[in-house]
């Protein structure tokens, strides 16, 4: 299937491409492995033809063994010209299989000289062998599942030509550079868990075949020996008791719905309740009973209007809200706990089960700050209420100390009115750069735990085993986990080794909490580890199936570095860089520029979304910058991405691009183009209106007019509260106007390629179309591709490799000139490669 088959483009087709030609080439395939021949039986036939009158066929064989291509183990090999008989005097069924491994896009006729009856695949993907291949750089696998009739007389005789084929292997024997593909082909962890007490842990294993289909597995296993206790055929979600090493799960009988209990050293079950209510519950630490959360619909209106109520009223749901119920065990009684017009959050339950942590929050726009948040504490059984805390702002999640004396809060650290903010004068708090606050009931003291602390808090634990805190950080470009205790506020990281934490749970229950945890490196991935957390030094030890070393050792890994500089204003901007597997310094490469440029800052790991690894086994330098603005680098360096909108980030970003280009002679300074998505979509669109030292650019889910998504996004207004705090359109309009991409339009001659999900439910595509628009019309370099039915995020299988093609065709077309992968999916666009830029 062609991609123009679910991508709707929206195309500029400009001046003529420049001349590129090549020798005709013819490139044989030698050889192939084999698997088989299988000679065929014949059916019984009890007539000649079936009830839709048609005869047997043979053919029927090369449909239903499509499976074959799957196969690893195979039984020999075939060389070029040997004949393929059939066996026994049978009809005979073999899979022959060959690779091509091309460094750059090719585009080669396939020719299957004599072979009469065949199924051709390439990359598991049925194929017409009369249609040319299409092959990215990286390996791509072929596969001919043959049929060999009596009379026929076939022979193994493939060729490939084409234009430019030098370079091109055939069944490359030396390890090939690792690509997307190894990133998002075969197994992966996923929800890893570990009991209370520490006994037992679960996790899943996703693999992922490349079609896309995956299969999971879920285990169950001792913690210390290893042993496997369970292994289930599908993803199950393994659910621990709140204090004990139990499972539970829920069934369905004629008696109604049933919390079953589970001991995972004898498999056997009891059951805790019958006739429970449907739907979310969480289990009281002391077992006695359920809080729900359930949703309760708002009203409607008739004749399919409908009168706008609140900025947010036009979100889908948004007049949807949740109530709690507290289910009884003893009695099963269900008691509603809370009503209104607000949604009521359960944020924890005390280790006694005796107080219920609750939250709910008010949106009034004409306030600043938009939110407010009210936190309260329920007894259980009563019902009483305690307010501890009202209208209070930036906050984020709520936890119970163990014995619910406290209430340790992830909040901003705009929150409390600036007590724990670290700022220069002027400056506002970015509301995404999280710290943490202990608030003391009896005293309604608020206490920062974390001064002069740079990384941003992202999953919190308090463990009820050493009353000790945990929690994981975005710290810099990596994610790290840190100790900290209450008492003393004294903060320890704990050393892992994993440079990027994925996730992590704790045995919560036990005196010296264990931890199982997943993560990646900046050259390694898919691990996972069982860590003593609460010891002085913990203990890391590798557990799983997956061996990542076994699974690269016959790929080329490309090398990382990491980089920083001093910027103009004085302080230090840091970054990393991927070389190719084959780098040789005595060359010159063209380079990519990645950036996020808002709050997140990219992470230093492996198999990212974009792939830096894979970019750079392409034959790039990857550079990647974490510009002012992001969080993880202290709360003056994440402040600057309030009310600048692009200015000091796109200053670092130019800063650092020639930089390091100064620095590294083997970059081509030409030949640097950038990418960026979201905010750094925003990014990529405002740099081209303040430099010209990029070649090409990328701008996926773009905002290029800031006032328009203010309005329009679902999160625009929202998000302006860390964006533009204090400001709106009509109080500072240099800063909605000045900086928006869109109303510097005449200022971009850089070539820009627009990307867009038609569903983008945080930036709508008109922000894309408007850029694509004023472009055509001042008549600059673009194109405009949007991905039907996707949001913000491109997750569809076949439409995110899609993406991605679309995204290394560009870069090839500006940075390497090789226009062949852009024209192949886009025949007929042409571009002025020659004199794309003006002076500026």
């Amino acid at each position: 299937m062609k991609k123009q088959a679910y991508l709707p483009l929206l195309l500029l087709a400009l001046l003529p491409l420049s001349g590129f030609s090549a020798a005709k080439d013819t490139v044989i395939v030698a050889s192939a492995q084999l698997i088989g021949p299988y000679a065929m039986t014949s059916p019984y036939m009890t007539s000649e033809k079936n009830m839709k009158q048609a005869a047997f066929s043979t053919d029927e064989y090369l449909k239903e063994n499509r499976g074959l291509i799957f196969r690893e183990q195979t039984d020999g090999s075939v060389q070029h010209d040997e004949a393929l008989p059939a066996q026994n005097g049978a009809t005979t069924l073999r899979l022959l299989r060959f690779t091509l491994r091309t460094q750059r896009f090719m585009k080669p006729q396939l020719h299957i000289r004599n072979l009469r009856n065949y199924r051709l695949y390439v990359d598991g993907e049925e194929h017409n062998a009369n249609t040319p291949l299409q092959l990215p750089p990286g390996e791509t696998t072929v596969n001919l599942l043959v049929l060999t009739k009596t009379e026929d007389a076939d022979t193994f005789r493939v060729e490939l030509t084409g234009d430019g084929l030098a370079g091109l292997e055939v069944n490359a024997i030396t390890p090939r550079f690792y690509m997307q593909r190894d990133m998002l082909l075969g197994a992966h962890y996923g929800n890893p868990r570990i009991s209370p007490c520490g006994q037992y842990i679960s996790y899943n294993i996703t693999d992922t075949k490349p079609d896309g289909s995956s299969t999971t597995k879920t285990y169950l296993k001792e913690t210390k020996s290893g042993k496997t206790l369970a292994l289930f055929n599908t993803n199950t979600g393994i659910s621990w008791m709140p204090r004990r090493d139990i499972l539970y799960t829920t069934q369905q009988d004629a008696r109604g719905r049933i919390l079953c209990l589970k001991n995972p050293a004898t498999m056997q079950e009891t059951e805790l309740a019958v006739g429970i209510p449907e739907g979310y519950f969480r289990i009281s630490p002391t077992e006695d009973y359920l809080i729900y959360t359930r949703n309760e619909e708002g009203n409607t209106e008739p004749n399919g209007t409908k009168r706008i109520i609140d900025p947010d009223d036009r979100i889908p749901g948004w007049r949807t809200r949740t109530a709690l119920y507290r289910y009884d065990i003893p009695t099963g009684r269900t008691e509603r706990l809370t009503f209104g017009e607000h949604s009521v959050q359960l944020n924890d339950i005390s280790l006694d089960g005796r107080k219920l942590l609750l939250s709910f929050s008010e949106m009034k726009p004409a306030q600043m700050p938009f939110t407010r948040t009210t936190v309260i504490a329920m007894d259980a059984y009563t019902g009483q209420v305690d307010t501890l805390l009202r209208d209070e702002a930036f906050l984020g999640e709520l936890y119970f100390s163990p014995d619910a004396s406290q209430i340790l809060v992830k909040a901003s650290p705009g929150a409390f009115n600036g007590i724990g903010a670290e700022l220069k004068e002027g400056q506002t708090a970015n509301a995404f750069d999280y710290r943490l606050f202990l608030y003391d009931i009896s005293s309604k003291q608020v206490t920062p735990l974390l001064p002069d602390f740079k990384p941003s808090v992202t999953d919190v634990v308090w463990a009820a085993g050493d009353g000790q805190v945990y929690f994981g950080t975005e710290d810099g470009y990596n994610k790290s986990l840190f100790h900290l205790n209450p008492a003393t506020r004294k903060v320890e990281r704990i050393d892992l080794p994993v440079t990027y934490l994925q996730s992590f749970r704790l045995s919560t229950e036990e005196k010296h909490p264990n931890c199982i945890l997943t993560g990646q490196s900046a050259l390694r991935a898919r691990e996972m580890f069982l860590v003593s957390a609460g010891e002085k030094k913990p203990k890391c030890e590798r557990i799983g199936e997956i061996d990542f070393d076994a699974l690269t050792q016959n790929l080329r890994m490309p090398s990382q570095h990491e980089w920083e500089f001093r910027a103009s204003r004085g302080d230090t901007i840091k970054g990393f860089y991927y070389l190719p597997a084959d780098f040789d310094a005595a060359k010159q490469y063209p380079m990519i520029v990645y950036y996020y440029g808002g709050c997140s800052p990219t992470g230093r790991y492996l198999e990212s979304y974009y792939p830096h690894a894979s970019f750079a086994n392409s034959g790039y330098v990857v550079l990647v910058l974490e510009p002012s603005g992001a969080v993880g680098f202290g709360q003056e360096f994440a402040a600057r991405h309030v009310n600048t909108w692009g200015d000091e980030s796109s200053d670092d970003i130019i800063e650092g691009v020639r930089a390091f280009v100064g620095e590294h002679p083997y970059v081509n300074a030409k030949k640097v183009g950038c990418m960026g998505a979201s905010y750094g979509g925003f990014m990529t669109q405002y740099l081209q209106t303040r430099t010209d030292i990029f070649a090409c650019a990328i701008s996926h889910a773009g905002i290029s007019d800031i006032t328009a998504y203010w309005g329009g996004g679902y999160w625009g207004y929202t998000y302006g509260e860390a964006a533009e705090y204090g400001s709106f359109p009509w109080n500072n309009p240099d800063l909605f106007v000045k900086h928006s991409p869109l109303y510097n339009a005449d200022k971009i001659h850089t070539p820009l390629l627009l990307l867009h999900g038609t569903v983008d439910t945080n930036v709508p595509t008109n922000q894309s179309q408007a850029m694509y628009t004023a472009l055509r019309i001042l008549d600059r370099p673009v194109a405009y591709v949007t991905v039907e039915n996707q949001d913000h995020h491109i997750l569809d299988w076949k439409k995110r490799m899609a993406w991605q093609q679309i995204i290394n065709a560009w870069f090839a077309l500006w940075l390497k000139d090789e226009p062949l992968w852009w024209n192949t999916l886009y025949p007929g666009d042409c571009f002025d490669r020659t004199s794309q830029k003006a002076d500026k």
